[in-house]
């Protein structure tokens, strides 16, 4: 019988395996990193007599570490590949691509989503206590930020989509990934707007007074109508597309070309 040369569940176990044996002091390093900070923060708030008393009120400090440190681990994800020697015996180890791929996958989404939400619950238990000591009431957990209705679950939609791009820019860089991922992001949504700003000129020529206004691709303000102005935003069928593009479509994308980047490099 002819073995799988894409995905075999038994060399992927032995090759996650063996990734985490090979790499478990830098793990460790992180995860212990990831708590030492966010254990900080109350810490801090004891020492500085302003300890919140909502839950709300230090989100952000949540938001922040989810992505900085998501991005910036997921954006070290294959520095091996900056060191030819590490590279090639990256490249040969006896495992597909795709395993490689998948575990590294893995690590940087389940693994860190995992590990940091242990260590953001800890931190929120410490903070409890820091509030107890301080204002001798426990803190008000509100989970507003997680509900769906108001639309702050989107934000775990934008990490999502952030952490394929940083996964394609870890195979694409190498060295550096973080910073040359994020001047790559910055030139893109350059481009991007002046393709809007051009499509914008092309189609409504001087009616329109400030072109680099609008908002890109969504919405253009022409001169004209009762207020002297006419606006013209997309349709709701685009946004709902637009929408369900962000959402389901760009981050597989990404990681599929992530994928297919990886494997142009055995060649």
């Amino acid at each position: 019988m002819q073995t799988n040369n894409v995905l075999d569940f038994r060399r992927l176990g032995y090759y996650f395996q063996y990734h985490m044996l090979a790499s478990w002091k830098s793990y460790l390093l992180g995860a212990l990193s990831i708590f030492g900070l966010l254990m900080l923060i109350p810490a801090f708030m004891l020492l500085t007599d302003n300890a919140p008393r909502e839950l709300s009120e230090v989100v952000g400090v949540y938001y922040f570490g989810l992505f900085f440190g998501g991005l910036l681990f997921t954006s070290m994800a294959f520095s091996d590949l900056a060191n030819k020697e590490k590279g090639s015996q990256f490249l040969m180890l006896p495992a597909s691509q795709f395993e490689k791929f998948l575990t590294i996958f893995l690590v940087t989404t389940v693994g860190y989503l995992l590990v940091y939400h242990i260590a953001a619950y800890s931190a929120l238990l410490f903070l409890n206590r820091v509030s107890l000591i301080r204002h001798e009431v426990s803190l008000l957990i509100d989970w507003e930020f997680l509900d769906w209705k108001d639309g702050h679950i989107y934000i775990y939609f934008a990490y999502i989509f952030f952490h394929a791009v940083f996964l394609l820019g870890a195979v694409s860089f190498g060295r550096l990934a973080f910073i040359k991922t994020l001047v790559t992001i910055l030139l893109c949504l350059v481009c991007l707007y002046l393709l809007n700003t051009l499509f914008v000129w092309i189609l409504f020529g001087r009616n329109t007074p400030t072109p680099f206004q609008n908002a890109p691709f969504i919405l253009v303000g022409t001169h004209g109508g009762k207020f002297k102005t006419d606006v013209f935003v997309i349709s709701e069928k685009m946004v709902h597309s637009y929408a369900f593009i962000a959402q389901y479509v760009l981050a597989p994308v990404l990681w599929t070309i992530a994928y297919f980047r990886l494997k142009d490099k055995e060649i």
